[in-house]
């Protein structure tokens, strides 16, 4: 029988975090023999046994930081920890990444605190709802949740992410208890009254979807599960689409990066599987590597091109993945929730129809495994562009 690494590190006497949401309960068992920094730095947090600084230098005082911290949705889950307006910074000071015993983000419901840098913390943690390794290296495992909390945590993910972080009420945690192992666990800390959520900024619904329609071509993906069509904006986006349909149709060369041979007439797209699907972010593809980080070369780069108005405000976009600004070649996503926090920094190309979307959607939910590949390859046989 197999046992998860992370599970076979949990000791009988790792106390428990007791986590209430405004949404339900989050309980976890904490690694505190394998993760001792980290999880003394959590549990001082939660309990406020120690001060802690604010971003702008101000003294936090001793009280539980967590508490009235709002929920945001991630790629792999939800994170919470931070208390600072606007810019919702973490708090205090960033500590050494713990790496022994190793341990992945092979199995949902980790409790890990996010680290950058070679530094953990100082107070943003994540708990996951799916085996995820793209994680590894980016946060430090120091507990695991049981079954329901993996549950409630795919809800809030996924109610979270529907609506681009603004759902009408915010979902916040009331209270972090720390429980000794072997005790029984506190009844349900008591709701978080609305204003005393932090950040303490404006709660505004996420804003009717508005801007240019697309007045170009379509294009149509034939894969294994479906076509997808959809509206390109060449007006809006016009290096950006004829590089696309270039490589869709073959008259735009291309280098190969696993041969360094130049390619003449010869479609980029056809034959390429989908290399990455997020549920209620983005499904991936277009790298001939299967390199997700957008740092392949094909033999050109491109800027990012933007138009006032022409934002990630509804599902079905289709634009540009890169590994950073001004660097686009061929690497493409479809959002499939709005999802302003990528305004600006990825050029639109497109529009999928309503149907294409639900396509969309049915590939997001495919059985996938840990490097968030789809279990049965969702391939893309062949781009036609129509009038």
């Amino acid at each position: 029988m197999f046992v998860s690494p992370i599970l076979a590190h949990c000791q009988t006497a790792d106390p428990i975090a007791v986590i209430d949401t405004t949404a339900g309960r989050i309980t976890c068992k904490l690694l505190t023999h394998q993760r001792p920094v980290t999880t003394a730095h959590f549990i001082a947090l939660a309990k406020g046994t120690e001060p802690w600084t604010a971003p702008d230098g101000s003294a936090g005082g001793s009280i539980p930081f967590y508490d009235g911290t709002r929920i945001s949705a991630q790629t792999s889950g939800i994170a919470a920890g931070t208390r600072a307006t606007p810019a919702q910074q973490p708090a205090g000071l960033p500590f050494a990444v713990e790496v022994a015993p190793p341990l992945l983000f092979d199995r949902p419901g980790l409790l890990a605190m996010i680290a950058s840098k070679g530094k953990a913390g100082p107070s943003r943690f994540l708990i996951t709802d799916h085996a995820n390794r793209e994680v590894d290296g980016h946060a430090v495992v120091f507990g695991t949740c049981d079954d329901d909390s993996i549950k409630l945590v795919a809800t809030l993910r996924h109610t979270l992410q529907s609506t681009d972080n603004h759902p009408a009420t915010p979902f916040a945690i009331n209270h972090i208890a720390i429980v000794p192992a072997g005790d029984p666990l506190p009844p349900p800390a008591a709701q978080i009254p609305l204003d005393a959520i932090l950040p303490a900024e404006t709660i505004t619904p996420l804003a009717a979807p508005s801007g240019p329609e697309p007045s170009g071509p379509m294009a149509v993906l034939e894969t294994t599960v479906g076509n997808i069509r959809c509206r390109l904006f060449v007006r809006e986006s016009p290096i950006a689409t004829s590089t696309f349909i270039g490589l869709a149709n073959g008259t735009k060369d291309w280098t190969d990066p696993r041969t360094r041979v130049v390619q003449h007439q010869r479609r980029f797209y056809d034959d390429m599987p989908i290399d990455r699907v997020l549920p209620d972010f983005y499904i991936q593809f277009g790298d001939i590597t299967g390199d997700i980080s957008g740092k392949t070369d094909i033999g050109f780069r491109f800027k990012n091109e933007s138009t006032p108005g022409l934002t990630f405000d509804r599902p079905g976009r289709l634009a540009f993945g890169n590994g950073g600004p001004d660097t686009n070649n061929s690497e493409l996503f479809f959002a499939l929730n709005p999802m302003h926090v990528l305004d600006g920094g990825y050029p639109i190309i497109g529009q999928c129809d309503s149907a294409s979307v639900a396509i969309l959607e049915r590939i997001a939910h495919l059985p996938r495994d840990a490097s968030n590949h789809p279990l049965t390859p969702v391939v893309i046989r062949h781009i036609a562009i129509q009038p």
